[in-house]
């Protein structure tokens, strides 16, 4: 995470921003998506000097909302809270012409996050090495669920899978919810999901945690082993982030990237961020963004390969 004592002055570019700057949101209201929109738009608002517009265009996955973006002028006045999946849409969409690294500009990562595997309470698994072993013992008989397919908890799972190198099935769900309550009735006995969601979850004693998908334990609750601690080099560590159009300037992506780090940087902001949202605030550079994408990009596209996942 960029520190407020390593963030440049920020500069804008000469006469941006002179009017409103859309903040495209893939997902209806209600979800992750609009929540990191909403504790941005009066942050970003304040440090630009103009309003942020939420403008909410589901559907077909967040497909909709960048294939949309792709058409935009690339005038740095439309901007998208764009998932890991976006950076890896080909591997998953036959079908797309978008390619995201043509076609789409990575202005600045927001957050990092980790997910979660967890066990109904009875599962005699306590643990990730435990849970490799009675796999092993059970080969095709336990069961994960997750929020959807191609959703980054069912990614999680089928790296996870491979890297173990266990056979479990995959129940998806529509959303988080559905999968909850069958996990709290037993109804599979394992569930994966983002950290910071599951969190009231784990501590209530509804659900087990084993291990965590980051490269380190979570800082919030840091007495859960990381899957990497069983199985070395593992992590997967899925990000938001804000693009633009391909084409846009890159003084005006470098000053939107400043705008955003100063905006998140300030510390009461930034409590607020990892409170509500579970995950912390990480932003980086437009050539630090594109690196990342493209790494996420690699590795989602082994998973699926290695499993077969298709959203078509």
């Amino acid at each position: 995470m960029l520190l407020a004592s390593l963030v440049p002055c920020t500069s804008f570019a000469q006469g941006y921003p002179v009017k409103p700057v859309r903040y495209i949101v893939r997902a209806p209201p209600g979800g992750t998506d609009d929540l990191i929109a909403r504790l941005m738009q009066p942050a970003l608002s304040k440090v630009l000097g103009q309003s942020v517009v939420v403008d909410y265009r589901p559907g077909a996955g967040g497909l909709v909302a960048w294939e949309y973006l792709s058409k935009q002028p690339p005038d740095g006045y439309t901007m998208l809270l764009a998932a890991s999946g976006l950076a890896a849409i080909k591997s998953l969409r036959s079908d797309t012409t978008l390619d995201p690294f043509r076609d789409i500009a990575w202005v600045s990562q927001v957050t990092q996050f980790m997910l979660v595997i967890m066990s109904h309470p009875a599962l005699p698994a306590k643990n990730i090495g435990e849970l490799i072993a009675l796999a092993r013992k059970r080969p095709g008989e336990l069961s994960y669920g997750s929020s959807g397919i191609a959703a980054t908890p069912h990614l999680n799972g089928e790296y996870f899978k491979a890297a173990a190198k266990i056979n479990i099935n995959h129940v998806p769900y529509k959303g988080a919810g559905p999968m909850y309550i069958d996990l709290f009735a037993g109804r599979v006995e394992l569930g994966i999901a983002v950290l910071g969601a599951a969190q009231p979850h784990i501590l209530s004693g509804k659900v087990r945690a084993l291990g965590v998908s980051g490269a380190r334990r979570s800082g919030q609750m840091p007495e859960i082993p990381t899957i990497g601690e069983t199985l070395p080099g593992y992590a997967f560590e899925p990000f938001y982030a804000i693009v633009m159009a391909a084409g846009t300037p890159r003084e005006i992506q470098n000053a939107m990237s400043d705008a955003i780090t100063k905006a998140m940087a300030v510390p009461e902001f930034n409590a607020q961020f990892q409170k509500l949202v579970g995950s912390p605030v990480v932003v980086n550079r437009p050539e630090q963004m594109l690196e990342t994408a493209r790494k996420e990009a690699a590795l989602i596209e082994r998973i699926v390969k290695t499993a077969g996942i298709k959203l078509d």
